[in-house]
């Protein structure tokens, strides 16, 4: 029954987070210039806020999980464009795969997705 729970938590949670690489939200907005202000290049960009519920990370932040080996990464884009260039360390997981393929998954690890 755990098994049960767990693989469905898992499923939900790799729904979540690919519909972040589907969502069209992940523009961050800049500031108007044509108000006076300017944007800030010293400070990191904050994830822009999302319609689901998967929760979002910079890159930074992301960078020193996997400095620590806490951090999984998958490429979901297809197989062609994973061969020609990917981050190190990721493995590659087609978008229409990541459900069935969730139980394999570490659970000791952040998993982080990307698309594009």
């Amino acid at each position: 029954m755990r098994v049960a729970i767990l693989i469905s938590m898992i499923f939900v949670l790799s729904i979540g987070l690919l519909a972040g690489c589907i969502s069209k939200d992940s523009v961050i907005p800049q500031t108007s210039r044509a108000s006076g202000q300017t944007s800030q290049t010293s400070q990191s960009p904050t994830p822009a806020p999302s319609a689901d519920t998967a929760r979002r990370i910079t890159a930074e932040e992301a960078y020193k999980l996997y400095e620590r080996g806490e951090l999984l990464v998958i490429d979901t884009r297809t197989e062609p464009v994973y061969k020609e260039s990917r981050i190190k360390g990721a493995i590659l997981i087609p978008v229409n795969e990541v459900a069935a393929k969730a139980g394999e998954l570490p659970r000791n690890k952040m998993i982080v997705t990307y698309c594009t």
